[in-house]
């Protein structure tokens, strides 16, 4: 009875998920149905009220289910600070919080928590949506130049898919569902560390990393991965002469690389960082960090209620959505380049005090080898928070799985020390 309600419980988790996404773009469904991103709108919001007393009875303490709750508070009451503020109205505001790359998809911690789904079923569920995504994908660079999944009408352009070739040496769809790439790829480093066998199911993962076309998720996800495979050697003098090995053979093999004529994905990865570096070395600043000095020092023109709660989340339309819309048409500043910026304009420094507390927490949570794949995740969230927003926006979903799995796995760890 118990394996019955597991396997109903993972296909509906894969069910909601394929439909949040417009089963993973679809060409029909985005073009014939241009509303259907309301679908994903209304399910975070009627969850939001639904969890919304549970919100509230955890909302004290520090651990990591109350911080969840700390921040969906602070969102919800964003809704009416940005009103106040801007004069934004709150289903404008809905629209662009409660879409499935929005920040009330985080819910999903206490939806779970709720129906006491097993960390067993998500891993289930996350290994299929992968092999969803890699056929959707696949089918989705067959059927170019109107791709069949991972449509959008950005990236489904004949310039676009030329440029992202040229520049990335991949097609760039905008197939959803690459951060469960990213978790597989921990699932498997961590789960089969006394089986390295299986490490070999790595190199599809990898080329499925590789075919999403962005850099720093790419290399992020290496980074964790080698840090985590040498802290598992035993042998600490092993490590020092790997590191040796890399560091001596690091400027050569940088160098073929960027002498390369070839269209490897890694090889148009690193060509493009070079580039941007010399870029940025010709430049008095990185944009990015010119862009941060902006929004830290001078956005919000020294008001101490907006430094400390922030402005809200722009809608689409609005004096306040105008405002940061100009930021980048006229500075190439935008906030979303980074998580850090992202929190301070939209959520002041409470925001920012709130996800300082959270990676604390999970740093400091011990979890067995059936949860460590979910905190090397977390790390991963905050790693490419100097180069992207994930971590508050378009991973909101997976970083609510996450921190359920990391706080289920704690439960579990704590049940065993009381029996012993």
């Amino acid at each position: 009875m118990a394996d019955l309600h597991s396997k109903r419980s993972i296909w509906i988790i894969i069910a909601i998920y394929c439909i949040l996404n417009a089963f993973f773009y679809n060409y029909h469904i985005q073009t014939k149905i241009p509303f259907y991103g309301g679908v994903a709108i209304l399910f975070f919001s009627f969850l939001l009220i639904f969890n919304f007393k549970r919100i509230l009875r955890h909302i004290r303490g520090k651990d990591i289910t109350s911080i969840v709750s700390k921040l969906l508070m602070m969102f919800i009451l964003s809704i009416l600070w940005v009103f106040i503020l801007w004069g934004q109205l709150p289903w404008s505001s809905m629209i662009v919080m409660g879409s499935i790359g929005g920040v009330f998809p985080l819910i999903i911690y206490f939806t779970l928590q709720k129906y006491k789904i097993s960390t067993q079923t998500l891993v289930k569920a996350i290994i299929i949506i992968y092999i969803l995504y890699v056929i959707c994908y696949l089918i989705g660079l067959y059927t170019i130049p109107t791709p069949l999944f991972g449509y959008t009408e950005k990236s489904s352009s004949i310039e676009e898919i030329a440029d992202s070739i040229t520049q990335r040496g991949v097609i760039r769809l905008g197939v959803p569902g690459g951060d469960f790439v990213v978790l597989i790829t921990f699932l498997i480093l961590t789960r089969f560390k006394n089986k390295k066998i299986f490490y070999l199911l790595l190199i599809p993962v990898a080329i499925t990393l590789l075919m999403r076309g962005t850099r720093t998720p790419f290399f992020a996800t290496v980074i964790i991965a080698v840090i985590y495979y040498l802290w598992q050697i035993k042998h600490k003098w092993i490590i020092i002469v790997i590191g040796m090995l890399m560091y001596i053979c690091s400027t050569p093999i940088y160098q073929m690389i960027l002498n390369s004529d070839s269209d490897n994905a890694i090889v148009k990865y690193v060509q493009m960082t070079s580039n941007q570096i010399e870029r940025s070395n010709e430049q008095e600043e990185d944009i990015r960090i010119e862009m941060a000095r902006y929004m830290f020092t001078e956005f919000n023109e020294g008001n101490i209620l907006r430094i400390l709660f922030g402005n809200g989340v722009p809608g689409y339309n609005g004096h306040y959505a105008k405002i940061i819309e100009r930021l980048g048409e006229k500075r190439d500043y935008y906030p979303v380049d980074t998580a850090f910026t992202t929190i301070y304009v939209y959520f002041g420094i409470i925001g920012l005090i709130l996800y300082t507390q959270l990676l604390w927490t999970v740093i400091r949570t011990k979890v067995t080898s059936d949860g460590f794949f979910a905190k090397l995740y977390i790390f991963y969230l905050y790693l490419i928070a100097l180069a992207n927003c994930a971590l508050i926006f378009s991973g909101a979903l997976t970083l609510g799985i996450a921190l359920y799995i990391i706080q289920q796995n704690q439960i579990k760890t704590n049940i065993k020390l009381n029996k012993v």
